[in-house]
């Protein structure tokens, strides 16, 4: 499978056919951009302003890409008037040092919302999808310990893993409607090696208890809360896959302050504006398939034929516990936000979606990626509704160069 991530970058204005940029390898490779505002209207003041707004524009994709105007290997310029060749070059000069990148320049061209100017580049990415933590390293186990909360007259199990006294900022795994805490077997250790890392049985999954039947986003903000109150924890990167989502959200709303970010991954959290609920009329609904060895709609079309005993595993995982599966998402569905709430979620958020996600459609987390304050979106090719199970190694990637810039490491 192709590692390639599809990057969106807060704050750039973008149609939703494509995406600002795509992270593949060592490269990272920019839409077409051009001068707009961040509500996709040309900045006014002529070429000269457009073309400064163009490359501050490339500048935040960059950014998001984790690269700059250093690593910058070419850029492609059109002109709609070449004649403005030389006022283009007074602006594009200020970006680049005394060894501009490649370049080819283009006039005469009919460009989109009449702009005068649009540029694409390519460009060097400083953390590689295909060369972070690939090498061989010798492991240390870390320190590991488990325990049950009582709280709202229910048994919450947890797991604990890392060095608590690490100080960085502990890692909270939140999963999703078809797994348990060991679902996250494949990020654990991976990000255990420099920080705490929590994971937690929701109401009825795996260990937890559900004796007054309650499961669901209603109680679920409170279990986890009570869960890192017992654990000490009041600030933590907090993570939510699918019916997760709608659970960290609710804990970042409840107690403000809490969150030093949020991964959101292949969920909308519940929030259902217009423009998410056009997005996931881009879905195609799959049967449940839980009458064949491997088959479960939250995975991706293909993966069950190549990894059979993972998506038999992934069976497995989602039949561990007592929750009514259906009961579930019906009470998912009734808990909804709005653009209200958005705004309150003020901290860093990666959106992170398989692109052959079947129930919670690209175009509903890009959707979400617009409404929340300062979101970046990592699609991952060829996955389905669970990539942190189908591909760890892009998914974990993803998370760990967010983890990084969050940490002071590089920019992302």
């Amino acid at each position: 499978m192709a590692h390639v991530e599809r990057l969106v970058a807060p704050g750039v204005h973008r149609l939703p056919q494509f995406a600002h940029a795509t992270r593949a390898g060592d490269y990272v490779f920019v839409s077409g951009t051009l001068g707009t505002d961040a509500d996709g209207a040309l900045v006014p003041g002529g070429l000269a302003a457009e073309t400064n707004q163009t490359l501050a524009n490339l500048s935040a994709i960059l950014a998001a890409s984790n690269s700059g105007w250093d690593d910058v290997a070419s850029v492609s310029v059109y002109l709609a008037d070449l004649g403005e060749f030389a006022e283009m070059n007074a602006v594009y000069e200020q970006y680049f040092a005394d060894q501009p990148p490649a370049r080819i320049t283009i006039g005469g061209v009919d460009l989109a919302l009449g702009a005068r100017v649009e540029m694409q580049c390519v460009a060097y990415t400083k953390r590689s999808l295909t060369t972070t933590s690939d090498t061989a390293v010798p492991f240390t186990a870390p320190a590991r310990r488990t325990g049950f909360v009582e709280h709202d007259g229910e048994r919450l199990y947890y797991e604990v893993v890392g060095d608590e006294s690490s100080g960085a900022t502990p890692l909270v795994l939140s999963h999703g409607a078809g797994g348990n805490h060991a679902s996250w077997f494949q990020q654990v250790s991976r990000f255990a090696k420099d920080r705490l890392v929590v994971t937690w049985d929701h109401r009825g999954y795996g260990r937890s208890s559900d004796r007054g039947d309650r499961t669901g986003p209603l109680v679920a903000t409170g279990d986890l809360l009570a869960v890192l109150d017992a654990l000490d924890i009041d600030r933590a990167d907090l993570v939510g896959q699918s019916m997760g989502g709608w659970s960290v959200v609710g804990a970042a709303l409840a107690r403000p302050g809490l969150a030093r970010s949020m991964v959101l991954a292949d969920t909308i959290g519940g929030f259902t504006t217009e423009a998410v609920l056009a997005g996931l009329g881009h879905a195609r609904p799959r049967g449940p398939e839980h009458d064949v060895l491997g088959g479960h709609p939250a995975l991706g079309e293909t993966f069950s034929a190549r990894s059979p005993e993972l998506a038999h595993l992934y069976q497995s995982l989602g039949r561990m516990g007592s929750a009514d599966g259906d009961l579930v998402i019906k009470r998912l569905l009734d808990v909804t936000y709005g653009e209200a709430e958005a705004a309150r979620l003020t901290m860093p958020v990666l959106l992170i979606v398989g692109d052959h996600d079947q129930l919670f459609a690209p175009a509903a987390i890009r959707a979400l990626a617009n409404l929340l304050p300062d979101a970046r979106v990592v699609e991952i090719v060829g996955a389905g509704h669970s990539p942190y199970f189908e591909d760890p190694r892009s998914w974990n990637h993803a998370v760990d160069a967010f983890l990084d810039w969050l940490d002071g490491g590089c920019t992302v």
